[in-house]
């Protein structure tokens, strides 16, 4: 049963849990409905939602079993450009309730390790982990406190970011395949395997890849903003 796996995960996430999370979130799969309480000491999970939630997932059973199998980590399924967009994992907060960056770490952490049953976590990543996200196709791979790291995978018309994108942190690309280009404030830079790109906070950048290649990369954004 569904519930069954559900206790799993919520057992293991409580050997790894942040000592601040603490309350009740609720998790629909398809049609079924299910709470997950957090304290300090065990992470429990019972059918049936929780109107006291502090915020609901909601994830059809073709994206769970994507995420259970680790087609997609759990970023990967929830990952969007801004938050009006709707996403395989969607989520929705109760009324009153800001998504504050706090909560934002939180979702993250949920994201990356809820869905998990036993260590070491482990990711998949390549062309066939991936989601459209940000004009290319991303596998988030650790999002956290002041780090975010995804691979990329840009190809044909694709291209990451517009002419005018700008971030306010410090951000790395790392290519492992394939060839592009960057455009960093302007100056364009050739991309190949075995090269890495620093864009500092504010610079505008785009990265595209070359017709006919496929583009694979690292990214990290890290410190203040990321």
């Amino acid at each position: 049963m569904l519930i069954d796996l559900i206790k799993k995960m919520a057992s293991h996430y409580a050997t790894l849990k942040p000592a601040h999370m603490a309350g009740t979130f609720n998790l629909v799969i398809g049609n079924e409905r299910f709470h997950v309480t957090m304290t300090r000491e065990e992470v429990s999970a019972k059918p049936g939602e929780d109107e006291s939630a502090f915020i609901t997932l909601r994830m059809g059973e073709d994206t769970f079993d994507k995420v259970h199998n680790g087609t997609w980590t759990g970023l990967t399924a929830a990952g969007r450009e801004n938050i009006r967009q709707s996403a395989p994992i969607d989520f929705s907060l109760p009324a009153g309730v800001a998504l504050t960056p706090q909560l934002m770490q939180d979702i993250y952490h949920l994201g990356m390790h809820f869905f998990a049953t036993e260590p070491p976590h482990t990711y998949n990543f390549g062309p066939d982990h991936t989601r459209k996200i940000h004009g290319g196709n991303a596998t988030a791979l650790a999002y956290g406190p002041g780090v975010r790291f995804a691979y990329y995978t840009i190809s044909g018309d694709e291209q990451i970011n517009e002419s005018d994108s700008r971030d306010p942190m410090d951000q790395f690309i790392s290519v492992i395949g394939g060839e592009g280009l960057a455009l960093i404030e302007g100056r364009e830079i050739e991309l190949h395997r075995g090269i890495a790109v620093h864009i500092p906070p504010l610079a505008t950048h785009v990265f595209r890849a070359k017709p006919g290649s496929q583009l694979e990369l690292f990214w990290l954004a890290y410190g203040k903003g990321a």
